[in-house]
């Protein structure tokens, strides 16, 4: 499973609209990184991981940082 995905459905249990306005994108776009069409950017990462830190999620950096943001 891509990990974006993983993140969305195991750590924020939101659908891809919900993690789309935690990314501040739209809702394809989130789409298109589950899928490996496009990846996130840097940015996009960060708030991510700003919104889980926020809710006190468990969170890896290494899922984003050590993989470009797909599953190994």
């Amino acid at each position: 499973m891509n990990t974006l995905k993983h993140i969305r459905r195991n750590v924020f249990r939101v659908t891809q609209e919900e993690m789309a306005s935690i990314a501040g994108v739209e809702q394809p776009t989130v789409s298109r990184w589950e899928t490996g069409v496009n990846d996130p950017s840097l940015r996009h990462l960060k708030r991510i991981r700003a919104e889980a830190r926020r809710r006190n999620l468990s969170w890896d950096d290494n899922w984003f940082f050590s993989t470009g943001g797909r599953a190994a």
